[in-house]
């Protein structure tokens, strides 16, 4: 049970992750959606679906939006950003801090949206994809996991760094 400045959660991750994919697969095929859509929970895809569906509707613009956005826009970025919001105040957890290194910040941030861009897919969706035996999601999954290998390298030598610098 995780338990964070008075607020309780009563569900354990475990159990939150296996109702939510079970339900997932339920609701999939109660709308006989055959193959699922190898589509996740990704902070790639899901704003440039949004940004791509508001620009169609008030431009006319004809930008790409996967199948699931055509219909309506997928809110999950908006759903998450008010979800933590209100999960913060409930917590007594909400303050503004002002950023701090903001150009390095904005450089990593603006390269990883790009490189999940050219990957096409976040990571759920790539793990998916493998799942169904597409060649592109096998070689996208080894380039995530080569990703998540060189960047915990990275913070590990940045991090020994900055512990060196301020034991002397």
């Amino acid at each position: 049970m995780a338990e964070s400045s008075g607020l309780k959660l009563k569900v354990s991750p475990l159990a939150a992750g296996i109702t939510l994919g079970v339900g997932a697969s339920l609701v999939q095929a109660y709308f006989k959606v055959f193959p699922p859509v190898a589509d996740g929970f990704c902070f790639v895809c899901h704003p440039r679906d949004l940004f791509n569906w508001v620009a169609n509707s008030l431009f006319g613009t004809d930008w790409t939006v996967s199948a699931m956005s055509v219909p309506l826009p997928v809110l999950t970025l908006v759903g998450v950003i008010l979800g933590a919001f209100v999960a913060s105040c409930l917590a007594k957890e909400f303050k503004w801090r002002p950023a701090r290194e903001r150009i390095k910040h904005f450089a990593l941030g603006f390269a990883t949206i790009n490189f999940g861009l050219l990957l096409g897919a976040c990571p759920i969706r790539v793990v998916l994809q493998s799942a169904y035996g597409d060649p592109l999601g096998v070689a996208g999954w080894i380039c995530v996991m080569l990703g998540v290998v060189v960047a915990t390298l990275a913070m590990r030598w940045f991090a020994t760094r900055a512990a060196e610098k301020g034991g002397e």
